[in-house]
This record gives structure tokens, C-alpha cells and sequence, in this order.
């Protein structure tokens, strides 16, 4: 983990309320899907943890949604620099899988799945996609998944229909998977797959790198933090009771 001054590239609204934010990626730092940043505002105490969306060997970005004032203010910059921890938490663990992945998010959970599906596809992996959204308005990843050759579906709350109900529908649900998504989503799947699994959860943070312990909760392995630890888990050492 190193802390560091990131120049921004460009800072745009992809949906209503939501900004991909896309910065220079510093030398020498390895970065894997499903990792982290955490992002000091100018003006703000705490610093806001955001998921890796994507990343390539100049640069990197974060795909955010404004929900107080310091997503706020965020959202409003769109030149200088801004200071950055990274890398932070564990990534996905690719050696689980091996010959195809099921990746499922729901929300703001599909951020970080864009860059765990290039890393899936990269290893020779086969890749099906389901992305589940409250409406077709807040959907912001059609056009990149159009250029992956994954195989990639999307349901919306709006229609009634959830990322479970089309794992079921498909007969997906033997297929080992990654996943992210809200707490309710990660209960329901973790619930319904018959595969083995791993969930990027999410949490609220305070330090981002497992010095305060505010993000700590109880596994099958004992405390762990989320940050520190996480935020990518399996499927067998999630404890949901713990989580609210």
C-alpha cells in the first residue's frame, strides 16, 4: 500500500448520480480485480473507499455513486490531483476456478466486475455475466460488456425479475462464481448456488487498510476485517447473521 498523488483523467456522469472516475495509474503498483482505493477529498476527513472498475498499464478507474457530500464534491472535479491509497484489500482468487466462472452483481456490486470479468477472460476462462439493476435507467456497463466476448445477461427490479431468478432460469446455479452486490443479493445467491463461490462485500470504512477494525465481523475463521482481510471472501467462511 503506498499513498500517492493520482493526476485525474477524466471525471463523467455514465448514469444519473453515478461518475466513472479515471486517473493515471502509478509505476511499479500491481492491481487486481476486485481490489480497492481510497480516495482522500479535499475538504473531508475520511477518505472514500471506491472498488476498481477498470485499470490498463497507464491508467485506472473508479466508478462511483453520489450519496452525501463528499461523493459530492467528487463528482464536481474534474482536473488536478487527488491522494490516493493503494492497492488495498485481497482481490479475487482466480485459481478457484477452472474452466469457467459465473460472475453476478447487482448495483453499484457491478463496478468491480467489469475488471474481474477481463481477468476471468484473460486466463482462458469461460464467462457468463448476470447484472441485475432497480431500472434499465441506472444500467451503466451495457456498452463495455458488448465488446467482452462473455456471455452476459441483465434483469431489472423494475420487471420484477433478480439475478437468482435468472441463474435458476438459465441452470446456472452449479457454475462456480464471484460475485457483488447488496447484502440481500449475496444472501439470496450464496443461498440458491449449488457452486462454490466468492463474494466482494461490501461495508462501510473508516481507515480502508485495518488499522481502526471498524469494519470487523465474524466468520467461520474467526474476526476479520473487510478491508484488511476482504473485501473478497468464500462463500464457505461468510457468517450472513454477522453481517447487517
Amino acid at each position: 500500500m503506498i499513498s500517492t498523488k493520482l493526476a485525474i483523467l477524466s471525471n463523467i456522469e455514465v448514469a444519473p448520480g453515478i461518475f466513472a472516475l479515471r486517473l493515471v495509474r502509478p509505476a511499479g503498483i500491481e492491481l487486481k480485480a476486485g481490489q480497492f482505493i481510497n480516495i482522500a477529498v479535499p475538504g473531508k476527513t475520511l477518505r472514500r473507499p471506491i472498488s476498481l472498475h477498470d485499470y490498463d498499464e497507464n491508467t485506472l478507474t473508479v466508478v462511483y455513486r453520489v450519496v452525501g457530500d463528499g461523493t459530492k464534491d467528487l463528482s464536481r472535479m474534474s482536473e488536478g490531483h487527488l491522494d490516493v491509497l493503494l492497492p488495498l484489500g485481497n482481490g479475487f482468487d482466480y485459481s478457484a476456478f477452472s474452466n469457467e466462472v459465473l460472475i453476478v452483481g447487482g448495483g453499484m456490486g457491478t463496478a468491480p466486475l467489469y475488471a474481474a470479468a477481463k481477468e476471468a477472460l484473460k486466463r482462458g476462462l469461460s464467462v457468463k455475466m448476470i447484472y441485475g439493476f432497480r431500472s434499465p435507467r441506472e444500467e451503466v456497463f451495457r456498452e463495455k460488456l458488448r465488446h467482452l466476448p462473455v456471455q452476459a445477461m441483465t434483469c431489472y427490479d423494475t420487471e420484477g425479475e433478480n439475478v437468482v431468478d435468472v441463474m435458476i432460469k438459465r441452470r446456472w446455479e452449479n457454475i462456480p462464481f464471484l460475485a457483488c452486490g447488496p447484502l440481500p443479493m449475496s444472501k439470496a445467491l450464496a443461498a440458491a448456488s449449488q457452486a462454490d463461490g466468492q463474494f466482494s462485500l461490501e461495508a462501510r470504512m473508516g481507515c480502508g487498510f485495518g488499522a481502526c477494525m471498524g469494519c470487523s465481523f465474524r466468520t467461520t475463521e474467526g474476526m476479520k476485517r473487510i478491508c484488511k482481510e476482504g473485501p473478497v471472501f468464500r462463500k464457505e467462511e461468510i457468517l450472513w447473521q454477522n453481517l447487517k
